[in-house]
This record gives structure tokens, sequence and C-alpha cells, in this order.
């Protein structure tokens, strides 16, 4: 599907103007077996994409894929190439005749079509092909796994079926560390995506910070990708659970510019100067752009984080450990909220002190929050 090779394009071209068995006799007089198949309907998925028949030419790469699962058993792992080139023609023509049914129903989410049937089909790549047991460690089809689970993040990612992500199992044949360098950045990238919707900021942050330093400099946009997800796991885990090695938690300007995204910049501002007016803007203005990432929710946990950075300011200004609750409510209506109540501060105070970002109590009648006298708001060392 994505050659440019021209005798490669004259040959699909030739074969378009036939009917299926009229291109199928072809192939197998050129071809023993099954490997006629295979050409065969991968040179008619090539013609249906370019013609804009994307439904029928999903099926015909589905058809590809499964025929050449067929000859795959009694190979080694140098065609491995050629079974990527086949998935990715898959995953991609499927995605776009969803994209294209989802337009014709007028915007209407409907990828439960193509993309899923070519999810169903990788996943039987992984669990019955790439278990080879029948090569040497060096020769086996095994080495492919990797390649095969991450294509099937990205179709379960597009399909929100996340389920299937986790019940990925690679063959034990051959260690995490072994594959190359490039699929381990991609699997980990992915995990540490459902780490952080499973809330496990910590293993998330280890996961994307890997994907991170070992994606290329040159490959800006996938560096910005993985900093979408990273810079709010790190901001939240620099407030919950500080420590030294975090020191670098918040993105300067200077890095949101470089990966052009402008979207954290008002709202990294309003974290580190604890302003919750400008915060929510922030959040408001950009919210399509959050959702779309699934990290709005995780972004809004960081809620709490601000009025911790507003209240240490207030607590530094004031520069004593018992400090009124009137003190925390006019820093919160200096930054904008009119409107909100003592008892919402009192309760938010409450809250930092329950998790303990902040360290100790409310006098409930006294109307005070006396604070540790070191480091009641746990900075980091």
């Amino acid at each position: 599907l994505s050659s440019t090779d021209s005798p490669k394009r004259q040959y699909v071209d030739a074969l378009a103007s036939k009917s299926y068995q009229a291109a199928s006799a072809e192939c197998e007089r050129a071809l023993q077996g099954d490997w006629g198949e295979v050409v065969c309907h991968a040179c008619l998925a090539a013609s249906g994409a370019k013609q804009g028949r994307l439904e029928e030419a999903c099926k015909h790469q589905e058809a590809s894929v499964e025929a050449f699962l067929r000859v795959f058993k009694s190979l080694t792992r140098s065609w491995l190439p050629v079974f990527y080139a086949l998935l990715v023609d898959l995953r991609k023509v499927a995605s776009d005749a969803d994209a294209r049914a989802r337009e014709a129903d007028g915007g209407v989410p409907n990828e439960s079509g193509c993309l899923e049937a070519a999810g169903r089909v990788m996943r039987k790549c992984l669990a019955q092909e790439l278990r080879d047991e029948e090569n040497d460690k060096g020769q086996s089809r095994s080495w492919g796994a990797l390649f095969v689970a991450n294509q099937c993040n990205k179709i379960f990612f597009r399909l929100n079926t996340l389920k299937h992500v986790k019940s990925l199992v690679l063959p034990q044949m051959v260690s995490l560390d072994e594959y190359p360098l490039a699929d381990r950045v991609t699997w980990r990238f992915f995990q540490g995506r459902v780490a952080m919707l499973d809330g496990m900021q910590e293993k998330a942050e280890t996961d994307l910070s890997f994907a991170f330093n070992n994606t290329p400099p040159a490959h800006a946009h996938n560096r910005r990708v993985i900093l979408c997800y990273l810079i709010p796991v790190k901001l939240l885990l620099y407030q919950s659970k500080p420590s030294p090695t975090r020191r670098a938690a918040i993105p300067t300007q200077a890095l949101l510019d470089k990966y052009k995204l402008p979207e954290f910049s008002d709202l990294v501002r309003a974290f580190t100067a604890g302003n919750v007016m400008l915060f929510d803007q922030a959040l408001d203005e950009h919210m399509d752009f959050f959702v779309g990432r699934s990290i709005y929710l995780l972004l809004h946990k960081l809620k709490l984080c601000v009025y911790r950075n507003l209240f240490k300011r207030a607590y530094n200004v004031e520069g004593k450990s018992q400090v009124k609750l009137d003190v925390f409510v006019a820093a919160v209506r200096a930054c904008g909220c009119k409107d909100v109540e003592p008892e919402q501060v009192e309760c938010m105070m409450a809250n930092l002190i329950f998790t303990g970002m902040v360290k100790g109590y409310i006098a409930h009648k006294q109307r005070t929050v006396v604070l540790k006298k070191d480091d009641p708001f746990r900075t980091v060392g």
C-alpha cells in the first residue's frame, strides 16, 4: 500500500482491471501455494485504497495477512520485514476506512468495524504465530512479537478498548531488553499511558521518561506526543511525592516552545504561582486538546496542588506557623475567585492536610490553621 516502486504500482494497476478470480489465477501461475493469495489480496487492497474503496481494501488486506500467516509458520525472522509491512498497511487502511464511515455518519464515532477486525487479526498473529518453538532463538519469529504488540496497542487505544491492552502477553523466549530499541520505546510509551490511566503515576513516569529519553531529538513530533502525558504525570508526582530526583518536574517555557505545546503554558504558570483562576481558565480554554488525549481529569487533580502553592505563598507572607483562615480566603479571592466561601477554603485546606501535602491541623473554633514549624508545605530538598 505504501510502496512507491514503479514496477510494483504498474503490476497493481494491471490487476485492478481484473476480477478477483482472474487476478488470483494470474498470481497463482507466478507463485506457488499461499504466496499467490498473499500477493493477490495485497495488490487488490492497494488498488482499492487508491480508488477510495477503503472497506473493500481492508478486507483484502486482512485476507493477505491471513494467507501470509499460513506460510509464515515455516519461515524464520528474516521474513519479519514483510510481515511488518502487511500489518502496518492493514492498520492504516482500517483506520482510514473507519474515518470515512464516521464522516458519512455525520461525525458520529463509529470505530468498531474495520479497525476492530484488524485488531482481532493482529491478536491472532501475536497469540498463535509468534510463539516459535521450531527455530533457535537467533532465527525465531518471536523477535517480531513486540512490533505486533505495538500495532495492537495503537488500535486498542484508538478504539478505547484498554482491557485488550492489558491482556497482551509477549513470548518468554526473548526478554524485553533484547528487542530493538525503537520497539521498546513504543511499548514503554503505551505502558506508561496505561499506568497513568490506572493511577500508577510512578510507573507511568518511569515508562514515559524512558520513551522520551530514548527518542532521538530529530523525532520532535514523537517527543511532543510523549510530553503531553509526561508533563501532567511529573507535575502530579512533584507535589504528591516530593523527591530530589524530581527537581526538574516543572517544564520550562523554553521546553514548551521547542515542542510547540502552548496549551500547557498558562497551566504551568498557574500551577507554580498558585493562581486558581488562571488554572481554571487554562483548563477550559484547551479542554478539547486535553480531553482528546485523556489527560483532562489528571490535570484537574492538579488543582489541589495549585491551592497548595497559593496557600504556601500566603504562609510565606504571614511568616508564622499559626495563620488565620481569613488570610487563605483573602488569597483565593485575590486570584479572582471573588465568590469563594470560607467553608470552601477550609475544606480545601483539610484535603491538603489529609493527603499529606500540608503538615498541620485546623483549629475550627478559632478559625486558625496551625502549621508545622519545619517545612509545613513539603518543599523539595
